[in-house]
């Protein structure tokens, strides 16, 4: 059994050191979303975690995806998006983005009547 050695994009942050070609993913920096949870008590942050994950080998003709999970592990909730799929997602973040924006006016203005 040989195993081989990967050369990554530069983009790349995994260390792979060797392995089976067709077991090696390429995984970029996450992007992270990380509310402050201090007021909820729940022990240790809540993340929104996103990243483009690429196998070395082509696996079902999917060059790559965005996965996108909640605490940047394997085991917790995730999505993979297609390329095409990522521009909804951006669509509904930015209209999900204006209502907490509204929201937070609506705090503000209730917490200025209450002064």
């Amino acid at each position: 059994m040989i195993l081989n050695t990967v050369t990554c994009p530069a983009w790349c942050v995994e260390d792979h050191g060797y392995y089976f070609p067709e077991d090696v993913f390429h995984r970029s920096a996450a992007a992270r979303l990380t509310p402050d949870g201090s007021r909820s008590g729940r022990s240790g942050p809540w993340q929104l975690v996103a990243h483009v994950v690429v196998p070395e080998v082509a696996q079902d003709g999917e060059p790559g995806l965005l996965v996108i999970d909640t605490q940047a592990g394997v085991c917790g909730p995730s999505v993979e998006l297609a390329a095409e799929q990522v521009d909804e997602f951006i669509r509904q973040s930015k209209a999900f983005l204006a209502r907490v924006e509204q929201m937070r006016d609506q705090l503000a203005s209730i917490k200025e009547g209450r002064s």
